[in-house]
């Protein structure tokens, strides 16, 4: 399933990499940060643990997890799932993977997403493709798009270009978002493009509020 919003792939993961990704999520312990103001807001109602892990560990990625982090940014290996699951993403949206972390979130129930757009650069495009590992049905808003997502759908979307969030979850809810940081160009876009343009706005806007 696909728009001009969002790619929805079903069924993406098996009942076995479920339980090997919870068993990991449950593993993961985050420690204080210090998060910025848009952080600060949005993790008031996540009502669980959000963890980042920066896996390219280059200047652009060190620069988003740090300021999409919650918590410090975690400075550990990944499990092979984490790997396996990266390539097999990649390979089916033509990513390149030279940028890239992963965060894991764990919400209890009444947890929501405030609506965000995620931090990006000049020249480049917070792209992600999320896994709906264990949870209900639920939508997720994305710009002017709310499909539903179902157990095991993963999800991508231009999510520093799009606005997006979620209601309250009634029971538990874990999920994997696999960031990609990615040139213009790799996804048709370039900087006169009017998403692009209002992403450069409210990035400086944030820049400077956080100075």
């Amino acid at each position: 399933m696909e728009s001009e919003n969002y790619k929805i792939i079903k069924n993406f993961i098996s009942d076995d990499e479920v339980k090997l990704i919870v068993d990991w999520v449950d593993s993961l312990n985050p420690e204080d940060g210090d998060p910025n103001y848009h952080l600060s807001e949005i993790s008031k109602t996540l009502k669980g643990k959000s963890c980042i892990i920066d896996i390219s560990n280059t200047e652009l990625t060190n620069y988003i997890t740090n300021f999409q982090s919650v918590s410090k940014v975690l400075q550990q290996e990944v499990p092979p799932i984490i790997k396996t699951l990266f390539k097999r993403i990649s390979d089916l949206n033509n990513l390149p993977i030279d940028n890239i972390f992963i965060q894991a979130v764990d919400m209890n129930k009444g947890g929501r997403v405030q609506p965000h757009y995620d931090a990006s650069l000049d020249g480049y495009i917070n792209y992600k493709c999320n896994i709906n590992v264990l949870s209900e049905d639920y939508k997720i808003f994305i710009g002017d798009s709310s499909p539903i997502i179902e157990q095991k759908d993963l999800y991508c979307f231009e999510a520093s270009l799009y606005k997006h969030w979620t209601e309250e979850f009634n029971s538990r809810r874990v999920f994997l978002s696999f960031g990609f940081i990615l040139p213009y160009d790799v996804l048709g876009r370039n900087e006169n493009d009017p998403r692009v343009r209002l992403s450069k706005r409210i990035e400086k806007f944030f820049q400077n509020k956080n100075k």
